[in-house]
């Protein structure tokens, strides 16, 4: 391309070369004077602040370790984050038989009989797609479902036949019987296990009208002035571990407070256990009162030669319940507490061990401690105000004297029992409270007549009125649901 220019001016000229090399592709040598400012000076400004790190979330909680065959199991932990980000859950291990809500960290399943055994290791994590924060690992383990056959029960006697159980389950409202027999019947020598009576009155109870009537063992390690076996330890531990106890007439106590005979009516447990559990129509099995009798003359203290210490049989007894619950998956342990004589105060140490046993398998209970004796109640480590405070598991039994209480009727006894309100007691004591038998109740198979002319057929239309249900539960105070 040719350009041609016509200069007028010297001042125009130089302007029109200029542009003209521009326009032909040429260059210029002259730098025009430029109005653009310049960038701004560095100086000594501080930069701008960096961003906030970013928060790691929080989450928090405690799951349940035991799952029951057919019970739901839930689990939901809480988490946030500060920084206000979206979190998002995440789960290692779970059970086969669970689900997981990555939005929510929600658990939840219903395991089945497949389903027994233990899972371990399972973390539960949440994130909030930068830092990640997890709960301890835990262990989630399937049992079976716990008894719960709750209501009225029979205590029998030594000298009632398998006839007479059955008889006493078909009465109105009675849920079931204890039979009785010693630890040296049942382990007549050393690890060998003859069960045959229990089975023998399991037998006729299901042939009878109420066949799905249930039964509770009581294997006994101490004996009465009455009692037609006066020792009931196992032969073998009887010349060491064994002596006369203050109830007379030859009554003997196995000394349960030793090592060694811990470790073998433990074994004697875990036998029963291996026999009945699996067995629906078997409630449970219960640990004979823990009032021993061997003090005054009897005394087995350390400091009159033995070896008993309240420590020593407090230690024992939460070794016993703890073996027992080891031993049952589905059958509950219940303990007689009366008293422990030199350690009374032990009484709670006991109940915190129940209570720690999970899933309410342990029901503490007692045999004394209906309204028959105001020692009963006197102070905070009585039976019956350590049995009030008792948040688990908790029972009662009617036994002999309880058919004697001056002006309380056994309509009135159960009363007490639900409600425990009866006037003849101190202000102090917790009458408003009531023991809260929404679990077990236990009649004494009672054939004489009491002080009061009262006997076992007087409490039949108490029961009757009282079957278990949720009338019981609205007259539990505390609590409108069974344990």
């Amino acid at each position: 391309m040719h350009c041609r220019f016509r200069i007028r001016t010297r001042e125009i000229a130089f302007l029109l070369v200029a542009l003209s090399l521009v326009a032909c592709g040429g260059t210029s040598n002259t730098t025009a004077n430029s109005n653009t400012p310049s960038s701004p000076p560095t100086g000594n400004q501080p930069p701008p602040p960096p961003p906030p790190p970013d928060s790691t979330p929080a989450i928090s909680g405690t799951p349940s370790t035991a799952a029951m065959v057919g019970r739901p199991y839930s689990f939901q932990p809480s988490a946030a984050d500060a920084d206000g980000d979206p979190l998002t859950f995440s789960i290692s291990n779970a059970p086969a038989w669970t689900h997981f809500d990555s939005t929510t960290g929600r658990l939840w399943g219903t395991p089945q009989a497949a389903d027994l055994g233990s899972q371990a290791q399972i973390v539960i994590s949440v994130s909030d797609g930068t830092r990640t924060k997890a709960l301890p690992q835990f262990a989630l383990a399937v049992i079976q479902a716990r008894k719960s056959n709750y209501g009225h029960y029979f205590a029998t006697q030594y000298t009632d036949s398998p006839a007479v159980a059955a008889t006493l389950c078909e009465q109105p409202g009675v849920s079931g019987v204890v039979w009785h027999r010693t630890w040296n019947d049942v382990e007549p020598s050393e690890g060998v296990y003859d069960f045959s009576s229990y089975d023998k009155v399991l037998a006729t109870i299901t042939a009878s009208r109420n066949p799905n009537c249930h039964l509770w063992l009581f294997i006994e390690f101490k004996s009465f002035s009455t009692s037609p076996v006066k020792n009931p330890c196992p032969t073998y531990l009887q010349a060491k571990h064994s002596a006369l106890n203050s109830y007379g007439n030859g009554a003997s106590t196995c000394f349960m407070w030793e090592p060694a005979v811990v470790s073998a009516y433990g074994a004697m447990l875990k036998a029963a256990a291996a026999h009945f559990d699996s067995n629906p129509q078997v409630e449970g099995v219960i640990l004979q009162e823990s009032a021993l009798g061997l003090d005054g003359t009897y005394s087995q203290d350390v400091a009159n030669g033995g070896t008993y210490t309240a420590t020593a049989w407090r230690d024992a007894l939460i070794s016993i319940i703890s073996q027992c619950a080891d031993a049952f998956a589905t059958s509950r342990c219940m303990p007689f507490l009366n008293f422990l004589r030199g350690g009374q105060s032990y009484l709670y140490d006991i109940s915190a061990a129940i209570m720690a046993i999970p899933d309410n398998q342990v029901c503490f209970s007692g045999p004394d401690v209906l309204p028959n004796r105001q020692s009963l109640y006197n102070s905070n480590d009585a039976v019956y105000q350590v049995l009030t405070r008792h948040s688990g598991c908790r029972s009662n039994s009617a036994q002999n004297d309880s058919y004697q209480v001056p002006g309380c009727s056994l309509s009135c006894i159960f009363e007490f029992a639900v409600s425990g309100t009866f006037g003849a007691f101190p202000a102090s004591a917790p009458l408003t409270a009531g023991l809260c038998v929404n679990s077990y109740l236990f009649w004494n198979d009672k054939t004489s007549l009491s002080a009061t002319g009262l006997n076992y057929k007087d409490a039949l239309p108490v029961i009757a009125a009282h079957p278990y249900g949720p009338d019981w539960y609205d007259q539990c105070s505390g609590s409108s649901s069974p344990p």
